[in-house]
């Protein structure tokens, strides 16, 4: 379905906290963003994805093979649930995304509004933008992050290289303040991480493990566990009828660490793999990159993510 007039009428019209974020034009980030974001200045628990084998080391760049598609989407966020003594009691939003494959390089941006009600009684609108542009090499990285949240604005500014392939890296913050991070051996940024679960997952693989870098919650790089699940047919079905959607599905999950946090880490290296994840996040990701659904699980909440409206955008001539 394509993203026209009536569409945004009828997902961004409804409310008007909504159709704030629909004046602006389209931008995006990457998935969950803004989901994860919630999570800052909060102390959040794990959950575990239970007992996983050993890993396979996310050494090299994603191989060229593997191609995602240019487009435009549209997903609504809805609270799926709460555990006991949680401080949420409804979470829900929007999430306009845009990723461009640039020739050399892809790029990224999105839009994003989040309504959020705790316990208490208070409700919360966070609205946050992103745009990331990532080298196809995986030797260079920029990424912009703004985030207001009830009238509050954080942001996040820089830039990531890396020193030669398969070495480590540096990124480099101009905001909030200047600031450099050690990146460790075969990190990736945050597209080649999707290819390479999408390689993964189509050579019929299980595990894999690495560190990723995007720039959107500030410090180095996070470690990641996935696991590339079993698909149920039935539930890979999407009410959603389009072209892009034909793209063989696969269904994932990773558990992500929190990022390092310290300037002045020698190794750059993530947070140890025996502590507990910070979040996990299940999705369904089709091979040209087209995510059709996704969950998020912290703590206090799960929420789920559905595509409602998807558009191909034409290819560039390189």
């Amino acid at each position: 379905m394509p993203l026209n007039a009536r569409i945004f009428g009828q997902y961004c019209g409804k409310r008007v906290t909504v159709a704030s974020v629909c004046e602006h034009r389209l931008k995006t980030l990457t998935f969950g963003f803004a989901v994860r974001s919630l999570s800052r200045g909060a102390v959040w628990g794990a959950i575990m994805l239970g007992s996983v084998p050993a890993f396979a080391a996310a050494a090299t760049p994603p191989s060229p093979q593997t191609i995602l598609i240019s487009h435009k989407a549209l997903y609504s966020v809805t609270l799926t649930g709460t555990r006991p003594g949680g401080d949420y009691l409804d979470v829900s939003g929007k999430m306009i995304l845009e990723f461009t494959d640039a020739c050399d390089a892809w790029t990224t941006s999105q839009k994003s509004l989040l309504r959020t009600v705790t316990g208490e009684g208070t409700e919360a609108l966070s609205h946050s933008d992103f745009a990331a542009w990532e080298s196809k090499a995986g030797d260079d990285y920029k990424f912009s992050v703004r985030q207001t949240q009830d009238g509050d604005t954080s942001e996040f500014r820089g830039r990531a290289k890396r020193n030669g392939q398969g070495d480590t890296g540096t990124a480099e913050y101009t905001k909030p303040e200047r600031a450099t991070y050690k990146l460790p051996p075969h990190f990736l940024f945050q597209t080649a991480q999707q290819v390479k679960l999408i390689e993964y997952a189509r050579k019929g693989e299980h595990f894999l493990s690495g560190d990723m870098f995007d720039g959107s919650e500030g410090g180095g790089a996070a470690h990641f566990n996935a696991v590339i699940l079993k698909l149920n047919a039935d539930a890979a079905k999407s009410a959603l009828k389009d072209p892009l959607l034909d793209s063989p599905p696969h269904r994932v999950r990773v558990a992500f660490y929190p990022a390092a946090g310290t300037a002045n880490q020698s190794d750059g290296k993530a947070a140890d793999t025996g502590e507990q994840p910070e979040y996990e996040m299940t999705m369904t990701v089709h091979d040209n990159g087209v995510v059709s659904d996704y969950d998020y699980d912290y703590q206090d909440f799960s929420v789920h993510g559905q595509l409602k409206a998807i558009q191909a955008l034409p290819r560039p001539h390189c």
